[in-house]
């Protein structure tokens, strides 16, 4: 009974401090943009990152000639990094990362879920280690790879939110962005291995650095969305209104579309206005919602936002698909609208 207690107790201490320390995160998010269900697919991936990494990490160790402690100090970095960032780069191509707050929980959850699987893999095959190799790899490894994925990714959000938040058929995607945080990632990841004498350093540089970058990243992040949210939520409240005048919206986007609808009979042409004005509706309700959800009393009307849905969705079968593809390359709505509402019919789908 005892050794089954010990046992439990090791792996308390490698595994549960990151999935602690991730759920701590997901409660300072002021605008509840990661679900459980998303978390949990966060964490597999990650999971299923560290899987992948372990042959390479072999593979890598049985052609080079180095030793182990060189191998973690100078090469594993480069390759547990690069790994786990392809899964960043996935989310930032298929637009799954909306906001800097979004992509440090999406980053730490990746990183989290390949600690605890590389941990697990630890514990399994080296079962007689001590407490303290544990404690050590709970509080120090696995944070580094939350933190370090974590800061990959807001530093990429940062780099590529002009172009998110141009319209969507503008947007650019460029891997160059994922290359200075990937660079912070590794030289973090590196510092952390250096002191493979000293563990209970590094484990305290983790556990203490980490999480208030981390949460200095958040407030900034934080107060970024806010300032998006109130000025983007003006701008469509305004094409709204335009809109439901009967007027097309000032800019560009209103002349091209007023001049498609021209080329139309009068009922496209009516549905034309009607899908924008839709579009413009959700997305800024959309926006609302985060903004009330921050200030703690976020409600909406499901039945309006699910009628709007289906609204839209008749509206695009009966404008036919070379119509909708003219409209939708004309409308001015960002890759960052079209998260927005894709968490809207998230949120309205957990009801």
């Amino acid at each position: 009974m005892p050794t089954l207690l010990i046992e439990a107790a090791h792996w308390g201490l490698a595994l549960i401090p990151v999935l602690v320390l991730l759920a701590v995160f997901d409660w300072l998010d002021a605008f509840k943009l990661t679900s459980f269900k998303e978390i949990f697919v966060l964490l597999v991936l990650g999971g299923v990152a560290a899987m992948l990494s372990w042959p390479v990490s072999g593979r890598l160790l049985d052609t080079l000639p180095i030793g182990f402690s060189t191998y973690s100090r100078f090469v594993a970095p480069w390759i547990e990094e690069a790994i786990k960032g392809a899964i960043i780069v996935a989310l930032f191509r298929m637009n799954r990362i909306g906001y800097k707050l979004d992509a440090v929980i999406a980053g730490f959850a990746i990183g989290a879920g390949f600690s605890v699987v590389e941990n697990i893999i630890y514990l399994v095959r080296f079962p007689d280690y001590g407490a303290g190799t544990w404690l050590v790899r709970g509080f120090g490894t696995a944070v580094m790879h939350g933190a370090t994925l974590a800061i990959l990714a807001a530093t990429t959000h940062e780099f590529a939110e002009r172009e998110i938040r141009e319209p969507a058929t503008e947007f650019d995607f460029h891997f160059w962005w994922f290359l200075p945080g990937y660079f912070a990632a590794v030289a973090l990841h590196m510092a952390f291995n250096q002191f493979p004498d000293r563990p209970l350093v590094a484990m305290l540089g983790a556990i203490i650095v980490a999480p208030l970058v981390l949460i200095g990243i958040f407030h900034f992040g934080t107060h970024e969305a806010q300032r998006w949210l109130v000025a983007e939520s003006a701008e469509h409240r305004a094409a709204l209104e335009a809109l439901r005048a009967g007027r097309w919206p000032d800019g560009a986007a209103g002349q091209k579309i007023a001049a498609l609808a021209g080329r139309l009979d009068a009922e496209a042409a009516k549905r034309v206005r009607r899908y924008w004005e839709l579009q413009s509706w959700l997305v800024a309700e959309a926006e609302e919602v985060m903004i009330e959800e921050a200030d703690g009393d976020a409600s909406f009307n499901s039945a309006e936002i699910r009628a709007a849905f289906a609204e839209i969705d008749g509206l695009r079968r009966a404008l036919g698909r070379s119509t909708y593809a003219a409209l939708r390359a004309l409308l001015p709505f960002s890759r960052n609208d079209q998260w927005e509402v894709s968490e809207l019919k998230q949120r309205l789908n957990r009801r």
